[in-house]
């Protein structure tokens, strides 16, 4: 089947802003979830860094339970993390512990919304790239030259 080239002109014109129609909408909602992010981002609460966990241990006592090797070991709530290549650990008091796994879930859910940002702005990245790709005229056909 041929199709001549005025045809042609007019499927291709059919085309394109169909495709940067869809890359507006898709740009949109990564806009919209970018947003999102940021909001969760910028709600203000504190932070700690770090994991909250239990701990069994021997204390090194040697008359203490502990000391014998079938029984039951000491249980601590520590919160451990990392600071200048480092690990930390700090035993919580009974009081603190909910407050700190909460702190440790906050700089969690930051740094999770943080990485879900990079992802987004690659992806809004790729989308404008594709939106330019649709949008993109030939170049004008070669008409007289001038003297």
């Amino acid at each position: 089947m041929r199709v001549d080239k005025k045809t042609q002109s007019r499927q291709d014109a059919i085309v394109v802003p169909d495709q940067a129609s869809r890359q507006r909408q898709i740009l949109d909602q990564l806009v919209e979830d970018y947003c999102r992010q940021v909001r969760d981002i910028l709600q203000p609460r504190d932070l700690v860094k770090g994991s909250v966990y239990l701990l069994k241990t021997r204390c090194g006592n040697a008359s203490c339970h502990c000391a014998k090797p079938d029984s039951p070991l000491h249980l601590a709530t520590v919160l451990s993390w990392s600071q200048s290549g480092k690990t930390h650990v700090r035993s919580l008091a009974a009081g603190d512990r909910a407050r700190i796994r909460r702190l440790t879930e906050n700089y969690r859910r930051l740094r999770q919304s943080r990485a879900t940002l990079i992802k987004l702005h690659k992806q809004a990245l790729a989308a404008i790239d594709r939106l330019a790709q649709a949008l993109l005229l030939p170049p004008p056909a070669a008409g007289k030259e001038r003297k």
